[in-house]
């Protein structure tokens, strides 16, 4: 019989995703990319925002109306979080439940040049807007020594760069005595690696002493993805985070102190309840200060069972639009602004394709000539683009 995997959402789910191929493909089932042809599809799901739930719910429509015989498997944060309607959405099976990694065989990601290694799972916080703690329950971290196995077994198979990652990556190792860094320095010794990368972090969990020692480690990647969410401390209080911007400016502060030229990239969230024109102005300023090479920009959704929900004034559908626009407007020129400061450097490219890859801050380069998928090479960037830079041998 056929299968196929749709993942929606964060580096987690592609990582349980492709554990779980590894599953079906053991038990005898085979991987198809025609969704026409499938027996069976597997819908892993995210449930972050409303937007996710209505992409697993069109999906669903479209695979009953394409191919009505096809066996539909939900599982994911969806029905974890809301499973009284994820029975309704219409999908055949419904797991209400995440797959753990003890639970899913080992995958060489053969589809990917770098592969997912996660290390973590759950969160303890408790933002206002968040649902996924319900979705992944506390902090549940892997024993070092699965780690690195997991990691030897990744460059056994090709690999040359792993990408650490977890729900609350930075909250590894508080319910073992461990810690992130710990992890870090494990996966870096071993001596085939050739890259290492870090997922989002938390940056009130990330300390000084923590980026010291990270700043030793020669084969970690100098790209931070720091989680900000916004740059209004007033409205950092309502979302109950656990900084305000003068924490976070410190911690970009020695982040560039001890990684001179890394790209800090982040996440923030438009239109929370009671925002101002005054606070989104404060974000605004707050971005450009901070000039992050990439912003992920997403309107605020109100997630049932979220303290964020039952507050008073939501911003209308139209202002979060409006601000969403505006936000993105600036993270296209702090974006071209980074590209544009890399021009004649040499840079380390991960090649993806025969010409198109990333250097070790990820920024995207295509390179004149063609070369083999998953060499790094070393090129000059000479020119950048709204897109990405262009580089030469």
């Amino acid at each position: 019989m056929n299968y196929a995997i749709t993942t929606f959402g964060c580096k987690v789910n592609q990582y349980e995703s492709s554990g779980l191929s590894e599953l079906m493909n053991r038990r005898g089932f085979f991987v198809t990319d025609k969704p026409e042809e499938t027996d069976i599809h597997i819908i892993n799901s995210c449930t972050v925002t409303g937007n996710s739930d209505r992409k697993v719910r069109q999906l669903v429509s479209r695979i009953r109306k394409n191919n009505p015989h096809t066996l539909i498997i939900l599982c994911g944060c969806f029905p974890k979080a809301f499973p009284e309607k994820a029975e309704l959405i219409g999908a055949d099976v419904v797991f209400p439940g995440i797959w753990k990694g003890e639970d899913l065989p080992f995958s060489p990601q053969l589809n990917r040049t770098r592969a997912f290694l996660k290390i973590e799972d759950g969160c303890n916080h408790s933002c206002a807007y968040c649902i996924i703690p319900k979705a992944r329950g506390r902090v549940r971290s892997r024993p070092l020594p699965e780690i690195i196995a997991e990691a030897e077994q990744l460059v056994r198979h090709g690999h040359k760069e792993i990408v650490i990652t977890g729900i609350n990556l930075a909250a590894y190792g508080t319910d073992t005595g461990s810690s992130l860094v710990q992890a870090v320095e494990a996966v870096c010794n071993i001596p085939d690696i050739q890259r290492v990368r870090l997922s989002s972090l938390e940056p009130d969990l990330i300390t000084e002493p923590d980026i010291l020692r990270l700043s030793k480690l020669s084969k970690l990647c100098p790209h931070f993805h720091l989680s900000l969410q916004s740059g209004s401390d007033t409205v950092l209080k309502r979302m109950n985070r656990n900084y305000n911007t003068e924490y976070y400016r410190n911690i970009v502060k020695l982040f560039r102190e001890h990684f001179p030229n890394c790209a800090i990239t982040t996440d923030i969230i438009v239109g929370f309840p009671g925002e101002t024109e005054q606070e989104f102005a404060e974000t605004l300023a707050f971005a450009e200060e901070m000039q992050f090479a990439k912003i992920h920009s997403f309107a605020f959704s109100k997630r049932e069972g979220t303290a964020a929900a039952e507050m008073p004034e939501q911003v209308s559908n139209t202002i979060k639009r409006e601000r969403v626009a505006r936000l993105c407007g600036l993270a296209e020129r702090l974006r071209s602004r980074h590209f544009t400061g890399l021009v004649g450097t040499v840079q380390e490219v991960l090649l993806e394709s025969e010409n198109t890859g990333h250097t070790r801050d990820y920024t995207p380069v295509k390179i004149s000539g063609k070369f083999n998928k998953n060499d790094i090479i070393k090129v000059k960037i000479v020119k950048a683009t709204k897109e990405y830079c262009k580089g030469e041998i």
